[in-house]
């Protein structure tokens, strides 16, 4: 038990790493909180899952179309700095949300904006907070942090649904309390970030559109890193956009209130909590390419279990399946993607996985669209087919084309085990 435990947080031993980790955790917390939060507050304005669509169009919009230049931003600028300023914004928006849906003045025109802002901070901090962790880890324990990484957003995943769905039910609190309790995160956040060590801007290098480029042809060169850095925004597109049905299912199809959208998440996070605990410590190893398919596929087969649920005790049990579907397969794609990648580049090579976020943001309209035509569980179970899908072509392309080549981390072949080992056990 005691080689488990220091297997899988062995990177928690390094203080300054520790304080980015509960931050990070703490930041979590208010993000999640706000996708069940949105859901709500939209269809309440609306009552249609387009409406629901529309704001996270907002968010979607920013990060897919200004993502990369926050990985550039990430690898030539102060992490920490861009840290402060991002995480404030985001703060701030929450607290002005929060005051507009508590006076009646919020419309789903504001709610869009808002939305709007938090992408485009989020398509800064995503890419500097996971830079940050590269020049705070040595590389050793580089793969383990990576994985506590995903873990604490998984377990944000698990908290921040439920608590925002008790604090939305909450006559006194509801969900312009809601968005004033994400903003107080906000505040700790930015206490727990003044306490880290200041990173250096970059001197010299080419221009930002150069940058840009440079990261582009990073990943290019490569078909491991090729191929997952388009199998993360395949995967969320295909696969994880169904939240914005949820409302609907749980209306439509379900018979319960929309605001059991909070717990719907919340148990997803279980499980995706208690699989990327269990994974953690083999996010370096031989294995991890397997793994991250096989995720893929439990992620297929759950949103079929969704679709066909009929009644909510059994569309829980489904949502499990789905958390310990997409929980590991982010975990898996995130941590080989950085140890795949050069340190120099992985800013913007993680800014990659913000364009999927931006993607899923854009999707969630047509969508809502879909199953306002074709019903909430046509579409569900239609995403479970574009997994299965997405999964096959991109386990046969890895396993004929790029198994074999060679990389700054080839983590999966015996002779490098060692490294990925060394990396998620700390040395």
């Amino acid at each position: 038990m005691r080689s488990w435990s220091r297997r899988t947080f062995s990177a928690l031993d390094i203080r300054e790493y520790r304080v980015l980790w509960i931050g990070t955790t703490a930041s979590m917390l208010a993000f999640t909180m706000s996708m069940p939060v949105q859901s709500v507050v939209a269809f309440d304005i609306a009552g249609t899952n387009s409406a629901v669509g529309v704001v996270s169009l907002g968010s979607g919009a920013a990060m897919l179309f200004l993502g990369p230049f926050g990985g550039v931003l990430a690898d030539r600028l102060s992490k920490r700095a861009i840290l402060l300023v991002a995480q404030g914004a985001i703060g701030l928006m929450y607290g002005t949300l929060g005051v507009m849906v508590i006076s009646g003045h919020i419309t789903l025109l504001i709610l869009a904006s808002g939305t709007f802002i938090m992408g485009l901070g989020f398509t800064l901090i995503g890419p500097a907070r996971q830079a940050y962790v590269g020049e705070l880890v040595p590389p050793r324990r580089l793969a383990n942090a990576i994985a506590l990484s995903q873990l604490s957003q998984t377990f944000a995943r698990v908290i921040s649904p439920m608590a925002a769905g008790v604090l939305i039910g909450v006559a006194y609190v509801g969900a312009g309390g809601t968005y004033l309790v994400m903003a107080a995160l906000f505040v700790f956040v930015i206490v727990t970030l003044r306490s880290l060590p200041p990173t250096h801007a970059r001197v010299g290098g080419d221009s930002v559109l150069g940058d840009l480029r440079a990261g582009l042809h990073h990943v290019g060169s490569n078909r491991r890193r090729a191929l997952l850095a388009v199998l993360f925004p395949a995967t969320v597109m295909a696969g994880f956009s169904f939240q914005a049905v949820l409302p609907g299912l749980l209306e439509h199809e379900l018979g319960e209130p929309a605001r059991m959208v909070g717990p719907m998440i919340g148990i997803s996070a279980l499980g995706g909590f208690t699989a990327a605990i269990a994974l953690a410590g083999m996010t370096g190893g031989r294995h991890a390419w397997k793994l991250m398919f096989a995720g893929m596929s439990v992620l297929a087969v759950a949103l079929f279990l969704l679709a066909a649920a009929p009644h909510i005790a059994t569309a829980l049990g489904a949502m499990v399946v789905v958390g310990a579907g997409t929980g590991s397969f982010q975990l898996m794609n995130n941590s080989l993607l950085m140890l795949e990648s050069e340190p120099l580049f992985h800013g913007r090579v993680m800014s990659l996985t913000t364009l999927a976020w931006g993607a899923n943001g854009l999707i969630a309209l047509p969508i809502g669209m879909l199953a306002d035509h074709f019903g909430e569980r046509a579409v569900i179970a239609g995403q479970g087919v574009a997994v299965l899908v997405v999964t096959t072509l991109g386990a046969a392309y890895y396993f004929t084309r790029a198994r074999h080549v060679a990389g700054p981390a080839s983590v999966d072949e015996p002779a490098h085990a060692g490294v990925g080992a060394n990396a998620a056990g700390g040395g």
